[in-house]
């Protein structure tokens, strides 16, 4: 994660809440060590890491449940993004089910940095 990272998303989404584009305002909340990175940006580099670019058996990803973000990310900090496959649910009628993956991100040093669950549609 760099600086420029966050800012280019700021500046891209809209997203100029303080607590990633003012050092100081951020370094003053109790939440934050300066400039973190958004929840979002991190939610979509988790996704990269995971998705395999090939056609297949993923048909889609068609939402997240219990998303908490745990730890701030700084400008310096990396991630990583463990998948545990939670729930499969068949169906019976179609030709895919649902998957509902258990996501944990952590940073460079095994804090937890966020959690949710990613809900998939998998062929069968």
């Amino acid at each position: 994660m760099t600086l420029e990272d966050i800012t280019a998303f700021a500046e891209t989404t809209g997203d100029t809440f303080y607590a990633h584009t003012n050092q100081e305002a951020a370094a003053a909340n109790p939440f934050f060590p300066g400039i973190v990175a958004h929840g979002y940006l991190l939610l979509s580099w988790a996704a990269g890491l995971f998705v395999d670019p090939e056609p297949g058996p993923v048909l889609a990803n068609y939402g997240l449940e219990t998303l908490r973000f745990i730890t701030p990310v700084a400008a310096g900090d990396s991630i990583r993004v463990t998948l545990t496959a939670k729930r499969i649910t068949p169906r019976e009628t179609d030709e895919y089910g649902e998957v509902a993956w258990d996501a944990v991100l952590t940073n460079q040093n095994d804090d937890v940095v966020a959690t949710y669950d990613v809900l998939t549609l998998v062929e069968k």
